[in-house]
């Protein structure tokens, strides 16, 4: 579709008209209106940017990507460098950047250094419906400014979910309806005979596709599935079917690299049916064109935080109605379409109507750290558009001041000062401070550490290749845990020659393995503002004593024959995928604590007992004292 056909597009006049006689608009329409891409271009070809840049923030690192693609492309002005995109760890912007196109998160970070934004003329919150807690701050954030800069122009950019709150936050604000030119989307009910039953429901999505490819329907296919597991089941069973030659059977999910999660928008090939299947990826943030069916499991994997044990749960649970609806509209864009639930009406019927908010059901701990780096100490009195439970800010604060990070009247110690120069959470930036402070000679091991927790894991597990991914994931084995193994394979991984090759024979993602070595030199940059020089080579006690002190909440000490306790959880259990899994140290630190079908502990290592008070004193008081109590039933357990 050409932009000029796009509705936003034309509603052009009403949106500039509207921006300019108000600080803040609302423009809420169905996904695929062309909100994204079209909105900074109306207002850079309006002279919105001839006294600012307009920044756009995007919640997800591929939506910024292919929202900067694709307004560079389209710019009339023969200059597609006045558009760049900026996220954690990577910079495509320079002095000429007029639209400039971000990770909500870096908005954040710019904030820390300059609270008026001065450089923006316009900021454009996109996906807001989504209201993540990173886009809820900024929109708290961006509220100081108004009242400070009259000058200052917001525009929130929202699907068809609950725009009023919006407004109703800015002052009665208004909002832009736009209508978008949606085709009719028939709604189908068929749930597998047992709903529950991940198998059940993969063979119904096959009798669904096969009966599309069997009635030559026009268009191609889209199917919601919770995760990455899910979806490569999906494409081997799809690929096993009598028609599988007919059908272009493509990936979608965070994991992949930019250029294979591009894939989806290349158009179907001659011949071919397009059968993309994502997670809820796919839901708000890209837009495919030509897809006619959409096959909905109406289920997502949703992270909830416990502000009273530390401890998160990536759980695969029902979506709510509102996420349903966003999933049916991706048919019916470019003719009539239809919507396979699997799952009943009534079903349907009882589900929440809108997601519950991020702010709810996340650790706020980096949040909070933001807000006293730039002076705000009444954290519960902050103007967020949800309010977050008394409970979360307790738990966040807490958190802070265990890392030493605050003082007793919320003000940012040195250590926490230190740890605010780092874009991770704050438990990844505790780990560098000490290694600064205290454990010189293994800052280079803890950066690596660090870029390993803080994204996702590069341990591959084909379906049918998993003991041989095992195996070779074996080869990086070492007595002194995950910790160590970790730093074998990215010195093994930087020194081969052939990177790819080498990933492939060990069953690991080459991307994240990529991602991972950026990571770490960003890092080393940061460290090296600081004027501290980078050492490595010191020993494994310095390593994880370092690693320790920012984990220090996932430190645990054995309380059963293969169970742990740390200071507020019981019954954890070493995660298989550890090189510590039925070792059962005495002590040991994790990376992660998570909840699943059990409380695991990810990413293991085993210390010392006589670690334990230079870790923390807290730890050796409450571990030491409690372990001299031990009955002689829990003494018995451990035998």
């Amino acid at each position: 579709m050409e932009p000029k056909d796009l509705p936003v597009y034309k509603q052009k006049d009403k949106i500039t008209r509207a921006l300019s006689e108000n600080q803040v608009i609302v423009v809420e329409s169905p996904t695929g209106s062309g909100k994204t891409t079209q909105i900074p271009i109306i207002l850079h070809y309006a002279g919105f940017a001839d006294s600012g840049i307009i920044g756009v923030t995007q919640p997800r690192r591929i939506a910024a990507v292919s929202v900067c693609d694709y307004i560079a492309k389209h710019l009339n002005s023969g200059q597609p460098e006045i558009v760049g995109y900026k996220m954690r760890f990577e910079d495509r912007t320079d002095f000429s950047t007029r639209i400039k196109i971000m990770t909500d998160g870096i908005l954040l970070q710019e904030i820390k250094s300059d609270r008026l934004l001065s450089r923006y003329n316009v900021i454009m919150v996109d996906e807001a419906h989504e209201r993540s807690l990173n886009i809820d701050f900024i929109l708290g954030l961006l509220k100081e400014v108004l009242e400070k800069r009259p000058e200052f122009k917001v525009v929130i950019s929202s699907a068809t979910i609950n725009p009023e709150i919006f407004s109703e936050y800015f002052g009665e604000c208004p909002i832009i309806h736009i209508e978008s030119m949606i085709y009719p989307v028939g709604i189908v009910y068929d749930p597998p005979i047992v709903e529950s039953d991940h198998e059940a429901l993969l063979h119904k999505i096959a009798e669904i596709v096969s009966r599309i490819v069997n009635e030559r329907r026009e268009g191609d296919i889209l199917i919601f599935l919770p995760g990455e597991r899910n979806i490569k089941e999906c494409i081997s069973l799809l690929s096993s079917l009598p028609f599988s030659k007919k059908l272009w059977i493509l990936p979608l999910y965070g994991r992949l690299s930019k250029d294979e999660q591009e894939r989806v928008f290349i158009p179907t090939p001659p011949g071919k049916i397009k059968v993309v299947i994502a997670t809820n990826i796919a839901e708000t943030s890209v837009t495919i064109d030509g897809i006619t069916s959409v096959i909905d499991s109406g289920l997502a994997k949703i992270n909830n935080y416990n502000p009273r044990t530390f401890t998160s749960s990536l759980v695969e649970s029902p979506i709510s109605r509102a996420s349903c609806n966003q999933r049916k509209g991706r048919a019916g864009r470019t003719q009539p379409g239809t919507c396979y639930r699997l799952y009943s009406k009534n079903d349907f019927e009882k589900r929440a109507l809108f997601t519950t908010e991020e702010i709810y059901r996340t650790d706020l701990s980096e949040v909070v750290l933001r807000m006293a780096e730039i002076g705000i100490t009444d954290f519960e009195s902050f103007d967020f558009i949800s309010p977050p439970g008394k409970q979360g800010i307790i738990s966040a604060i807490e958190t802070l001041r265990l890392l030493d990070a605050i003082d007793e009247d919320r003000n940012l110690t040195d250590i926490g000062k230190m740890m605010a120069h780092f874009p991770l959470i704050p438990r990844l930036s505790r780990m560098l401070v000490e290694a600064i402070y205290s454990y010189p000679e293994v800052i280079e091991e803890v950066t690596i550490a660090a870029a390993f927790l803080s994204t996702n894991s590069p341990f591959l597990l084909p379906q049918g290749e998993e003991l041989a991914a095992r195996r070779a994931h074996h080869k990086f084995r070492d007595p002194a845990g995950d910790f160590i193994s970790y730093l074998k394979i990215f010195r093994t991984f930087k020194s081969s020659e052939n990177k790819k090759r080498f990933c492939e024979k060990h069953y690991l993602d080459h991307r994240i393995m990529g991602e991972i070595v950026n990571i770490k030199e960003q890092l080393e940059e940061l460290v090296g503002e600081l004027g501290v020089p980078i050492q490595s080579g010191g020993s494994v006690k310095d390593y994880l004593c370092a690693v320790a002190t920012g984990l220090m909440q996932f430190v645990c000490v054995r309380s059963g024959r293969s169970t742990y306790r740390n200071l507020t959880t019981e019954k954890i259990h070493i995660h298989p995928g550890s090189v510590m899994f039925r070792e059962n140290p005495p002590f040991i630190v994790a990376g992660e604590i998570v909840k699943t079908t059990r409380t695991f502990a990810r990413s293991v290592s085993p210390l010392k007992k006589d670690w334990l008070p230079e870790i923390s004193p807290i730890l050796s008081g409450n571990f030491l004292k409690r372990d001299k109590r031990k009955t002689a039933q829990e003494k018995r357990e451990e035998e």
